[in-house]
């Protein structure tokens, strides 16, 4: 599926047929369309958030060169958020539209809608995952290889992320189930703090 000159979008959704300038880019006001070159990086984004429990998306990937990373931030992160969840990545032929991203690699953004050039459906995300994992061209860093230091400082961030947002007073809230779910160390931290 991966072609040059195109550039790619993962989603849930289905049926999308034009990819509309709805994210806001960094630093400004102004709204645009955010898409990447590497379609592995794109699986990332394809979010259940039901099976999730947030709408927001949680991703942990970044690429460097031409390689996409992805750090698990808890035992079994990657399985968990996308085993078993399907979606589609969106093709957009890449024009002189697209202005690459400061300090994105591989990460390209436009003012204007785009429209989708192709389509593919993905059934199961966590297999399409493994693919790229096993060419290389995705490395997974699972969470026993996180080292300790930088667990430990990964979870006082979301403490602090927890406390700031005042989650614990509103525990009804979806981030608050999310990181009572997922962050339950941290989510304990911050109780006790």
């Amino acid at each position: 599926m991966e072609e040059n000159n195109m550039l790619y979008h993962g989603s849930i959704t289905p049926r999308i047929n034009k990819i509309c300038a709805n994210s806001t880019l960094h630093g400004s006001d102004t709204k645009v369309v955010y898409l990447s070159d590497s379609f592995p990086y794109t699986l990332f984004y394809i979010w259940d958030s039901e099976q999730n429990i947030r709408q927001g998306k949680y991703v942990t990937a970044w690429i460097k060169d031409g390689i996409v990373f992805y750090e698990e931030q808890f035992k079994d992160q990657l399985r968990t958020f996308y085993k078993g969840v399907s979606g589609y990545v969106y093709c957009v032929d890449h024009d002189e539209r697209f202005n690459p991203v400061h300090e994105s690699e591989s990460m390209w953004f436009s003012k204007n809608d785009s429209m989708v050039s192709k389509v593919k459906y993905i059934p199961d995300v966590y297999a399409e995952i493994m693919k790229y994992v096993n060419e290389g061209r995705v490395k997974v860093i699972y969470f026993e290889e996180v080292s300790e230091e930088r667990i430990r400082h990964l979870y006082k961030r979301i403490k602090q992320k927890i406390i700031e947002n005042e989650l614990l007073n509103n525990s009804d809230t979806e981030d608050a189930r999310f990181y009572q779910k997922f962050f339950s160390k941290a989510w304990r931290d911050a109780e006790r703090s």
